[in-house]
């Protein structure tokens, strides 16, 4: 995809007069990408017209942009007004525009004492909703915030404890990769498919395949071998397998039948 430099898209837009769907169809980049590309380059085909309102003013733009280094995003919000109302004023002085790693955040709040109600406020914001519950392994009673419980089915005391839980319920399963039995059964898969992916939809032609139980060996250990339970997968679809097998298996078990047929 191509670049949206301010040059690039100065050329197009104002020179060679080019649509915002036009540019879009030729970069590939979305309407709402190129509209906000150049509105923070402050390319315009129309002159920005100025009015009466106290944003319109140069001087006291100035002092609130430039001398007191509130963020255009703070500017608007003070005056109830649109951020890119305020930003378009800011590219049309010329001024160079501040990243959000560049504002001095606190500026508008610094040395202003704060109502009993804004502390109040933001007491109330820092209360997080948290659950008492149980350790699945130890048994340990733990708080957590409900976002951080949420995330996980079981929630542990502790990373140590998780890895304990996983020892005590690891399942143990025969490595067979190595084996001569294995190394057969992938070759007759390679061999039946021609080396080629054979997941549905798949063009690709790469060298770097893997044949895959279309059944996990894990739940299904009697189809290991079973040469109708094997597919050849290029590299990126047999990835994309990982972890959802059996989202796959009715897909890849009519590939096999319509070769069988």
């Amino acid at each position: 995809m191509l670049n949206l430099t301010k040059e690039f898209l100065y050329q197009r837009y104002i020179i060679d007069n080019q649509t915002i769907q036009g540019i879009s169809d030729e970069t590939g980049y979305t309407n709402s990408k190129i509209k906000g590309r150049l509105r923070r380059f402050g390319i315009r085909k129309h002159r920005l017209k100025l009015g009466d309102q106290i944003y319109d003013n140069k001087d006291w733009l100035y002092d609130q942009y430039i001398v007191q280094q509130k963020g255009y995003t703070v500017i608007a919000n003070e005056l109830d007004v649109s951020y890119t109302t305020i930003l378009d004023r800011i590219l049309f002085f010329g001024w160079e525009l501040r990243g959000h790693n560049a504002i001095d955040k606190g500026a508008p709040s610094r040395g202003k004492k704060r109502s009993d109600i804004s502390i109040q406020k933001i007491r109330d914001s820092r209360i997080k909703n948290r659950i008492i519950f149980n350790c699945p392994n130890c048994e340990e009673e733990i708080e957590k915030v409900v976002s951080v419980y949420n995330k996980s089915q079981k929630s542990f005391c502790n990373r140590a404890c998780y890895k304990d839980f996983l020892k005590k319920n690891r399942i143990e399963t025969e490595d067979i990769t190595d084996s001569a039995e294995y190394k057969e059964w992938r070759k007759k898969v390679y061999l039946r498919d021609n080396y080629k992916c054979k997941m549905p939809g798949c063009t690709s032609i790469s060298k770097q395949i893997a044949a895959h139980h279309i059944y996990p060996k894990k739940k299904y250990p009697e189809k290991q071998f079973d040469l109708s339970n094997g597919i050849t997968l290029c590299k990126k679809c047999h990835e994309t397998t990982f972890g959802k097998e059996t989202n796959f298996i009715d897909a890849l078990v009519r590939v096999i039948q319509k070769m069988n047929d």
